[in-house]
């Protein structure tokens, strides 16, 4: 899934920059990386588990 790689990638290299920022606020950056993880972790299961579409 050359997607997924990509995109965690690219979070990385958005997130490093401002991790600085957020050493002072661990729960927040543990949200932050949650929440877009998570993202990616939602488009891969349903992109694995999607039904084929029916076009009647």
């Amino acid at each position: 899934m050359p997607g997924t790689a990509v995109g965690l990638f690219l979070i990385d290299f958005i997130v490093r920059p401002f991790a600085r920022i957020y050493q002072k606020m661990p729960m927040v950056t543990f949200a932050i990386l949650c929440v877009l993880y998570g993202i990616i972790a939602y488009v891969v299961w349903r992109s694995a588990f999607k039904e084929t579409e029916h076009n009647y």
